[in-house]
This record gives structure tokens, sequence and C-alpha cells, in this order.
């Protein structure tokens, strides 16, 4: 048999290189930048907050429907016909007591979904104009992911104050069974710890 020369490698030992390298490589970058770069965690100060949900009312587009539960300060909402794609169900806050839309103008909230094909969904309404769609989202896991949105993008403000909140979701590509539930916490209207007033 003969020996590869001196200068050649064994095409399976670089194949099995290069595969090495690029399964390690991403993983010590992001390794070796979060141990560099120093991280800084948003921390907020809540003008008003929603534990309770109380006197929240379900919204559900036509052909399907929906219930809605809280406990322990999640809200749960619940289908009870499947979800297609385009369909939402939800539950809409009361009216909101008047808020300094400039002081406290991040809405945060966590949120929790069964699976990819469910999109969580915020929508909010200023009482002047139509409803505006914040967030439609999918997420990979079953764990709570905390949202935060700037509503000065929006275009709230003390003159276009936010009246109320939309807190849902919709099928997304596959029709989401009768009995999906998402869930919301932590619902509140805050402004960023050090910020000036």
């Amino acid at each position: 048999m003969k020996r590869p020369s001196s200068g050649t490698m064994d095409p399976r030992l670089r194949l099995a290189a290069v595969i090495l390298v690029l399964l390690i490589f991403p993983v010590a970058y992001v390794a070796a930048i979060n141990a560099v770069l120093p991280h800084t965690s948003l921390a907020f100060e809540a003008g008003w907050t929603d534990r309770g949900f109380s006197g929240w009312t379900v919204n559900v587009s036509q052909g399907t429907s929906a219930v809605i539960s809280v406990s322990n300060g999640t809200l749960s909402v619940i289908s009870t016909g499947t979800v297609t794609p385009q369909q939402f169900v939800a539950a809409d806050s009361p009216n909101l007591p008047q808020v300094d839309i400039s002081r406290y103008h991040f809405l945060t909230v966590s949120i929790r979904t069964p699976a990819y094909y469910v999109a969580a969904r915020i929508v909010m309404w200023t009482g002047s104009g139509g409803p505006i769609l914040a967030l439609v989202k999918t997420y990979a896991d079953t764990e709570f992911h905390t949202e935060v949105i700037d509503l000065r993008f929006f275009g709230l403000s003390t003159a276009r104050p936010l009246r109320m909140i939309e807190l849902g979701w919709e099928g997304v590509e596959l029709p989401a069974p009768a009995g999906s539930v998402v869930e919301f916490q932590g619902l509140s209207l805050a402004r960023e710890v050090g910020e000036p007033a």
C-alpha cells in the first residue's frame, strides 16, 4: 500500500478538520465576545402595572372562539376553537388610567406560547384612529420571553395617550387546535431606571 506523500493530507482527515473548525469557531467566537465585552441589563421602573387583569374581555376574529383565565398574575388566552392563520384570539383591557407616556413610554410584558405556529400579538388603541399593531412574534421554545416596546415609536404621547391594550395571539402557517394557550404576565408601562424625568 502506497502512503501519501508528506505534503498531502488524507481527504477524510481534511473534511473532519473543516467540520470541526466550522462547529467550534462560532461557539468560541460568541464565548469570547461575551467574556470581553461588558454587558448591561436594562432595568425598568413601572409607572403603571396590571397584575390582576381585572375587567379584561375576550375579543376574537370571526370564525373562532376563546376564553380568558387569570391565575397568580398570569393572563391566559385559551382558544376554544381552531385558530387558522390570519385569525386571532385576544383579551382586551378596560379603559386604561391616564399614564404620562412622556415619562413611562415602555410597554413591558412577558409572554409564553405553546408552539412555533402560534404568534403572540399585541395591539394598542389610542381612542382616535384604528388599532396599532405593536407586535406579532413567534418563539422557538415554550419559556417566558419579556418584550419591551417603545410607545414613542408608534406616536403615543401625552397628546395621543394609550387607551386600551389587546394581548392575544394568532395562528401562523398551521391551524392552532382548540385548547391552545398563550400566557401574559408582568404587564406594565415603565421607564428605564436612570432615565431623566
